[in-house]
């Protein structure tokens, strides 16, 4: 990647700062837990991005976010 393409972490909004900060939690978290980190950085982008395009869902938006998420299908062995 060329120095010119790469993104300077200070000039995003602060909630995508903060959802890449937590990425950083994942060396310190046990492995079992990096896909709900992942989600949780996920919902969090979602969000910021959603805010940014007008999209964001306002009292609707935090229903469906305080219901359950299905997590991700695993394999039967």
């Amino acid at each position: 990647m060329r120095e010119a393409d790469r993104v300077s972490i200070e000039n995003l909004p602060a909630e995508i700062r903060d959802a890449l900060a937590r990425l950083d939690t994942l060396d310190v978290v046990a492995t079992s837990a990096h896909v709900e980190v992942f989600e949780e950085m996920n919902r969090r982008l979602a969000d910021a991005l959603a805010d940014l395009d007008g999209s964001g869902g306002g009292a609707a938006a935090e229903v469906d976010r305080a219901q359950p998420r299905p997590g991700p299908v695993r394999p039967v062995r």
